[in-house]
């Protein structure tokens, strides 16, 4: 019986090796579009929050875990001597620079929730520029809640460290409450607030828009994967085409 050369010898292994290329490749894709459903689904329910009534904070909340993700109130005056920078920020321009944070005592508590209060310029992020950001009067703020950010379990995830010379860490990667804790003079909530633009918002430092959210590069890297699938067959085909020309009558 006669086989056809391309269902033969080494073709074989040829065929399976590019079809497992071929649906990674695919499957790639597929699961960069999930990804980007998911993103979509999130940023609909962080725009559907905005409209809500804020949950106050009072520092006496016996889940504060629930409040997580939600729009909340909390009043009471910063800690401003304790503020630090979270570097590596941009603003929502996307120019480079820092967001300040700042311990802020609740009204009639002990405790106190860390506050990212928004981004400033590089060039501001020494203690000696931050204090001209100091709020000393008691205030009102309105933000979502957030769990404190965890570093990844990995070597190459940068660190929180002080710079030589410093007796605390001034400039943070991520907002990281159980190391703040250890430079903070008052108990700290388990939570952070990424407080929400108000009427002065075009002062410093600035809020991030929540309304401004983008679909991040999900769909970028889907159609990457596609792309790739897409010249595989052609290379594929190309290569197959050569070698049926070897047995083509001459």
């Amino acid at each position: 019986m006669h086989i056809h050369p391309l269902l033969r010898g080494a073709w074989i292994p040829k065929h399976l090796f590019a079809l497992t290329i071929f649906i990674t490749l695919v499957s790639l894709g597929i699961w960069q579009l999930l990804r980007l459903e998911e993103r979509r689904s999130a940023n609909a329910e962080r725009i559907a929050l905005l409209d809500q009534a804020p949950l106050t904070i009072t520092g006496t909340e016996p889940d504060l875990a629930a409040l997580v993700g939600h729009k909340v109130r909390v009043t009471g005056t910063y800690r401003n001597e304790e503020s630090v920078v979270l570097r590596g920020r941009r603003s929502d321009s996307g120019v480079d620079g820092v967001h300040l944070l700042t311990p802020f005592q609740l009204s009639g508590s002990e405790a106190a929730i860390l506050v990212d209060r928004g981004w400033l310029p590089s060039n501001q992020r020494r203690p000696s520029d931050l204090a001209g950001y100091a709020v000393a009067r008691e205030v009102t703020l309105e933000g979502f809640a957030w769990a404190p950010q965890v570093r990844p379990d990995s070597p190459l995830a940068p660190r929180d460290l002080p710079l030589p010379g410093e007796t605390r860490i001034e400039a943070w990667v991520r907002v990281d409450v159980p190391g703040l804790q250890q430079q903070v003079g008052i108990p700290l909530l388990p939570l952070y607030i990424e407080v929400l633009p108000n009427a002065d918002a075009a002062s410093l430092p600035r809020p991030p828009d929540p309304r401004q959210l983008d679909d991040g590069p999900h769909l970028g890297y889907a159609l990457q994967w596609f792309t790739f699938a897409g010249m595989m067959i052609v290379v594929y085909t190309i290569l197959i085409r050569q070698e049926l020309q070897r047995y083509a009558p001459t």
